[in-house]
């Protein structure tokens, strides 16, 4: 588990906070090509996920479910739910990950 403050212990091809309070982390992310970040959950806090570049889809479970990302349009994960943020497209993807409110975590499964 990864406590409030701290990044997750997993390595993607980018990753740049914006913003990091008690209650809210905002941070632009890139994939490499066939890149996903882990499977997890958050207890507390929502990721809403913009794709900015490049291809990418929201995989999530309980129930399955896998979602293409369109440009500038919001994807929610509510607390608890598993998910996974992939790169599905041949190029580098680019994404805003917005998580809050609330203090994060990093559950990974």
């Amino acid at each position: 588990m990864t406590g409030a403050g701290t990044s997750p212990n997993y390595t993607i091809a980018d990753r740049q906070p914006i913003l990091e309070t008690s209650e809210a982390r905002v941070t632009l992310m890139t994939l490499a090509p066939g890149e996903a970040t882990p499977w997890h959950r958050h207890s507390h806090v929502a990721d809403t996920t913009f794709r900015l570049e490049g291809e990418a889809e929201v995989q999530a479970q309980e129930p399955d479910e896998t979602i293409r990302l369109l440009p500038g349009v919001p994807c929610r994960m509510e607390p608890g739910r598993p998910h996974r943020v992939a790169n599905a497209g041949p190029t580098p993807c680019r994404f805003l990950l917005v998580q809050g409110p609330g203090a994060y975590d990093f559950l990974k499964l």
